[in-house]
């Protein structure tokens, strides 16, 4: 009697819980529906419990279940909802954590108005093909919105292509030697098919010579170092990543797209 008892406390709560996933992702007449299939399911199961042996409770429970797929396929759906609510407060938790190094650090290059009031974070990786596309709508950003401001994140991920750190290297020295000429500096190294040659060659180009930027090197590689270590620490895992606010950023955007979340968002 008394395992019966446990297996009725079980089966209750099992069904209580499937009640309340089907609250969540039903409407109400299909809720209605439901609840009253699993009310009977219920009855039958405690009034079975008192005239058979302890495993039939499990038994019913099961059969319900297999009679009835779309309520654990809404019970996952519930269940997997809140793990990715849960993944997104952990997250904006730690970009919380982390916003004076996303967006204070003055040895960080950017493009745009130094003291611009719409301001993004970029990771990127000059041998990223996805930032090659995005290059050009944030160029227009920073074209058509006077108060735009991309901070870019130098970040080589790209471990067998060489040149993935050595242009990262190069644009950071860019930066800290003359940094109006960082914003020219990096779109060439973006529109281009990466060489160390080539790369040498847009410094000529830009009349930039790289013996110049030698004093900068290890200074920009420190600089690449730390933001490997805050990328890590936020799970940037591709380029590009990109902040805004505490927000993670999703690809897709035109230039006209991000001006007017930034207008929006302080309701100019």
């Amino acid at each position: 009697m008394e395992q019966k008892k446990i297996n009725l406390g079980l089966g209750g709560v099992c069904l209580a819980l499937i009640i309340s996933n089907v609250a969540l992702y039903t409407s109400l007449q299909e809720e209605s529906e439901v609840i009253t299939k699993l009310s009977d399911a219920m009855i039958n199961v405690e009034t079975n419990l008192l005239q058979a042996p302890s495993s039939f409770a499990e038994e019913d429970v099961k059969n319900f279940i297999m009679d009835n797929p779309d309520v654990v396929v809404k019970s996952l759906a519930k269940y997997r909802f809140e793990q990715e609510q849960a993944a997104k407060v952990q997250e904006a938790k730690k970009v919380e954590s982390s916003m004076d190094a996303l967006y204070n650090d003055k040895n960080d290059p950017f493009i745009g108005n130094p003291n611009g009031k719409h301001v993004m974070v970029e990771f990127v990786d000059y041998n990223c093909g996805y930032c090659k596309r995005l290059a050009p709508t944030l160029k227009e950003f920073v074209a058509i919105d006077p108060e735009a401001k991309v901070i870019v994140k130098e970040y080589p991920i790209f471990t067998n292509q060489p040149t993935s750190a050595y242009s990262a290297m190069v644009a950071t020295a860019v930066f800290y030697y003359k940094p109006e000429m960082y914003g020219d500096i990096h779109h060439a190294i973006m529109g281009s098919k990466l060489t160390r040659e080539g790369i040498d060659q847009i410094l000529v180009n830009y009349g930039i010579e790289k013996d110049k930027l030698q004093p900068y090197m290890e200074t920009a590689r420190k600089q690449i170092e730390k933001v490997r270590g805050l990328g890590a620490q936020l799970k940037v895992t591709g380029t590009p990543t990109v902040f805004i606010g505490a927000e993670r950023v999703h690809g897709g955007w035109s230039a006209q797209q991000l001006k007017a979340k930034f207008t929006n968002q302080k309701g100019e």
